[in-house]
């Protein structure tokens, strides 16, 4: 890496330990040897959460970072030591008409570099960052299998907003028969509905009527978190949906219509990156409230696992979050063989909180 251009510090940062630095980056124009290093990284995170997972590919990185949709900005920073990031952070400041006081934070010190001041120097960094976009809230996250994140964000006088189980499915384990009697069900109790499968991208005769039925998951609880009902405008669907095709990553999403008119009233969606092929990652499902009780999201699961499966011979693990207070999805998930995995937790933190902390802690 070139010698890295001094920075302005905001009023509150800590001073680095000697033989570290600090660069901010641009996700969208990120040179090779940047994406090499964030990879190692974000894999070493990885591993320290789930030690079983595949390592994160640099061109898989390179390709998110380097697509991300025009409405979203991501300021960006990396701590360097030597040629090795050993902590970075981010902050999305998603410029939708909803939600104009977030900002999602993603914030990581490698563990032999904790209690140095690194976390509180990224903190610094996306506190003013936030402040300067006029943003009053941050998003944070934390990994039950790194309690240094949960603490450290206790320190600062983050509070917990929405706590989450990751549920994995062993693909061994799974039962092709129930998956087949979920779809005879559903077909039997939705009468006249169906399912198409889409595979690459949302037609564009559907484009505007999918993204209206994802605005169905404004549904799903979001326990404590200050956050608004959120959507995509027509555009802005596009372009997200530009940013996952450039991703590289793979998807079967499955949508169900009515049986008057073809509405679109139910979806589910499986992705999965041919450079980790053993883990399917279940997205979003969604039945629209008047399509619900019909067995409709069990025949939609089923449908897009099939499928998914004969696409991509290699899974071996399905994971899904779900949020603790979403008992019915839980539900489902628990009787397709999901089990429990991991837990998560998104915390939120005021600016100004944030920024008193930051201040006390210089002042110690």
């Amino acid at each position: 890496m070139s010698q890295p251009t001094p920075l302005p510090v905001p009023t509150h940062s800590p001073r680095l330990p000697a033989g570290l630095r600090l660069e901010p980056y641009d996700a969208r124009t990120a040179p090779d040897a940047l994406v090499e290093a964030l990879a190692a990284f974000a894999t070493a995170q990885l591993h320290e959460r789930q030690p079983d997972d595949p390592a994160i590919q640099p061109g898989q990185l390179a390709a998110q970072l380097r697509h991300l949709p025009p409405f979203v900005a991501l300021p960006a920073w990396a701590v360097w030591d030597g040629g090795r990031v050993v902590a970075e952070a981010n902050i999305a400041l998603v410029n939708l008409d909803q939600n104009r006081h977030l900002a999602q934070v993603n914030l990581g010190v490698l563990a032999p570099y904790r209690r140095q001041g690194l976390g509180r120097t990224l903190l610094a960094q996306v506190t003013e960052a936030a402040h300067e976009a006029e943003r009053r809230l941050l998003l944070l996250g934390s990994h039950a299998r790194v309690p240094a994140g949960e603490a450290a964000l206790r320190r600062a006088g983050a509070t917990p907003g929405l706590s989450a189980q990751v549920n994995q499915l062993a693909l061994a384990d799974l039962s092709h028969e129930q998956l087949a009697q979920w779809a005879a069900q559903g077909q039997a109790r939705a009468q006249g509905h169906r399912l198409d499968l889409w595979e690459g991208e949302v037609p564009g005769a559907d484009l505007a009527a999918f993204a209206e039925l994802t605005q169905v998951m404004n549904d799903q609880p979001l326990g404590d978190l200050d956050m608004e009902d959120s959507a995509l405008s027509t555009e802005q669907f596009r372009e997200a949906e530009a940013h996952f095709q450039a991703s590289g990553r793979q998807r079967v999403l499955v949508v169900a219509r009515r049986p008057n008119d073809g509405g679109l009233v139910g979806f589910t969606e499986l992705t999965w990156h041919p450079a980790r092929p053993t883990l399917l990652a279940q997205g979003a499902t969604g039945v629209r409230p008047e399509a619900r009780g019909l067995g409709l999201g069990r025949w939609l699961k089923a449908a897009a696992l099939q499928r998914a499966l004969a696409r991509n011979p290699e899974a071996r693990f399905v994971r899904t979050e779900n949020a603790d207070s979403n008992a019915a999805m839980r539900r489902i998930n628990e009787e397709m063989g999901f089990r429990p995995y991991s837990t998560t937790t998104l915390w939120q933190l005021e600016v100004a909180q944030a920024q008193a902390y930051l201040a006390g802690a210089a002042a110690r």
